[in-house]
């Protein structure tokens, strides 16, 4: 694991210990060459302006300090640790998930059985709900979901059967069986739907589009979109992503 000669030089500057490797193993020198951190772990990445190194060992990906102290465990997520969204990081305690800060600060306890990130302030959680993997990825099922705000407050309550993320002051959830999007008072606001998506085992994404004109005139079309289409990623944000064999209604396009 070879690091930038720019990006050792960055933290040489600012003071931190600079990852190197010995024997297939990973450790810490300050700027004068000497090891402040034995090389024991797998993996180890840059220090960041807080302090904090994401580093690998016997038990997986762990947050130190510049002494090579454990701060904390995050959750893993795409083999590494959790990406921090508006400030905050997911963690796993216990079997419960909670929240910390860029300097390994415990903001919110681990105390759900499962969260998404952050987005615009809310993040859905819920109770009861089991994550199941599916090879490298986990599909999280069953529960109820609510939105908690920074602080950890629950301020809209577990009863949807399924939740994703905010996106321009909207969310999609499921109750009662349907998919529907709710403002961020947890209320449900209508939203048509122009179609329905579903994506291929390949992660190609099909639209099944509807338009209504004048009088009875009604069209029909479908659309695909393989992952090598311009489109594809433009696509995939305006369902609020998509997983193979899940379907989805479509919203709207908004008017440019």
């Amino acid at each position: 694991m070879r690091k930038p000669c720019c990006v050792m030089l960055l933290a040489i500057l600012a003071g931190h210990p600079v990852p190197f490797e010995r024997g297939g193993k990973w450790g810490y020198k300050d700027a004068g060459g000497k090891v402040v951190i034995q090389p024991r772990f797998e993996t180890a990445g840059e220090f960041s302006p807080d302090g904090l190194a994401a580093v690998v060992d016997e038990r997986g990906w762990a947050y130190i300090d510049a002494r090579g102290r454990l701060v904390i465990r995050p959750l893993v997520v795409d083999n590494g640790p959790d990406y921090f969204a508006e400030g905050l990081a997911r963690f796993r305690r216990d079997g419960a998930v909670g929240f910390f800060g860029k300097n390994g600060q415990v903001v919110i306890d681990a105390r759900f059985a499962f969260a998404l990130p952050f987005s615009e302030g809310l993040a859905a959680v819920c109770q009861r709900c089991k994550e199941i993997r599916e090879g490298e990825h986990a599909v999280v099922t069953g529960g109820r979901w609510g939105f908690i705000d920074r602080r950890g407050h629950l301020v809209i309550p577990l009863g949807f059967e399924q939740a994703e993320r905010f996106d321009h002051g909207r969310a999609r959830v499921i109750s009662a069986g349907e998919w529907k999007s709710i403002d961020k008072k947890g209320k449900v606001v209508a939203e048509a739907s122009i179609g329905s998506a579903w994506m291929e085992a390949d992660g190609t994404i099909v639209l099944q589009l509807r338009a209504e004109g004048p009088g009875p005139a009604v069209g029909d079309a479908l659309f695909r979109y393989p992952k090598t289409n311009p489109q594809y990623d433009s696509v995939l944000r305006h369902l609020g992503g998509l997983k193979p064999g899940e379907r989805k209604p479509v919203p709207p396009w908004p008017d440019k």
